[in-house]
């Protein structure tokens, strides 16, 4: 209770506590300091599971989910070269490969391939690239093939690669199931064949055969 005082005239005070002697300011302190620190350490805590690394031309980043041919594939672990190969071998196109992606599966998929029928796989090799046609051609990247740690593999889904007319550029991605992949790091080169043509004159033609290294 408030202490009352009376002086010598008769007059009655009361005395109040100063501020820091009332013990609901200092709860009140105490919550503020917790809800600081709690602010605190959520924001340092980045807010997200994944992580990026990069060194070089390579990144590798955390498990996620990527869909191939209206199927989709859980992902352990993926791995990206950034290629940055241009070709202008054949005079009708020019051929530019941006990057190659690695996923390896979290586990064992079934994969049904309209040219080699059903088999196993743990692993996608991705191609992004892009075709700028200098005059009306057919190309099928989509339709080549992948070679890579003694193993070849053809396109898992035909898309965007076909007719392209002059001054036209189309881009797009094309998927290599893997059958036996170890992790993200142990294909250390790839050899990309694919052909196109003029659509005019198929005598008129272009045979790809691309050679990267991925661990460079």
């Amino acid at each position: 209770m408030a202490k009352k005082i009376t002086d010598d005239q008769g007059n009655v005070y009361v005395e109040t506590k100063p501020w820091y002697k009332r013990w609901w300011i200092w709860v009140i302190i105490v919550a503020v300091v917790l809800i600081l620190f709690g602010i605190i350490g959520s924001s340092g805590d980045g807010g997200s599971s994944s992580s990026t690394s990069k060194s070089g031309k390579v990144t590798t980043s955390q498990p996620t989910t990527i869909e191939v041919d209206y199927d989709k594939y859980k992902v352990k672990d993926s791995k990206t070269f950034k290629a940055n190969y241009t070709n202008n071998d054949w005079n009708s196109a020019t051929v530019k490969i941006k990057k190659i992606t690695v996923y390896k599966l979290a586990r064992k998929y079934k994969f049904d391939s309209d040219d080699d029928g059903k088999f196993n796989i743990d692993g996608f090799v991705k191609v992004n690239m892009s075709v700028k046609a200098h005059s009306d051609i057919s190309i099928y990247p989509e339709q080549g093939t992948l070679n890579f740690d003694n193993q070849q593999s053809t396109s898992a889904d035909e898309s965007w690669d076909g007719d392209i007319n002059t001054d036209a550029e189309k881009s797009g991605v094309v998927y290599f199931p893997v059958k036996n992949l170890k992790n993200v790091s142990s294909i250390k080169n790839v050899r990309f064949k694919f052909t196109g043509n003029s659509q005019d004159d198929f005598s008129k033609g272009h045979d790809y055969d691309i050679n990267l290294d991925l661990d460079k």
